[in-house]
């Protein structure tokens, strides 16, 4: 059991470092396929001796003109620093907005349990309550597994 535990937690850890390398490849990354848009394939053929099953939430919107981005962006920081309090978070990126004022940003967790677990707490709560003040429209895809 416990080279089971160790070898996980081996692969979260070089994951993680490899997600460091992640970018977008598209510039329409806000709208496109996150399949398509981020430099994946050369992620996965710098771990391709690493086996693990993560999970993958995506926030996809469209800002209102009027938005008070200071107040987003401070709820977003707390959210994001009790997120990795909790733990489990492998990578956050947040993208910029586009002209249109779209917007794609997503985690990436050790695991869909723990994911929703931080999800609930307070300061993500907060932020989640922004979400019908400051945006035209927002949608969340979740992804059970990246392998």
């Amino acid at each position: 059991m416990f080279s089971v535990l160790s070898n996980l937690r081996d692969a979260n850890e070089e994951f993680s470092r490899q997600l460091e390398k992640l970018r977008a490849i598209s510039p329409n990354y806000a709208t496109e396929s996150l399949e398509t848009s981020f430099n994946w394939d050369e992620l996965a053929a710098d771990i391709k001796d690493v086996e693990g099953e993560w999970y993958l939430v995506a926030f996809r919107s469209i800002r209102r003109a009027d938005a008070d981005n200071k107040l987003l962006y401070e709820a977003d920081a707390k959210a994001h620093n009790e997120a990795i309090l909790h733990g489990g978070l492998l990578k956050y990126w947040i993208g910029e907005l586009n002209q249109y004022r779209e917007c794609l940003s997503f985690c990436i967790w050790t695991n869909r349990d723990i994911s929703i677990k931080a999800t609930q707490k307070h300061r993500h709560t907060d932020a989640k309550r922004l979400a019908d003040t400051m945006y035209e429209t927002y949608s969340l895809e979740s992804f059970f597994e990246l392998e």
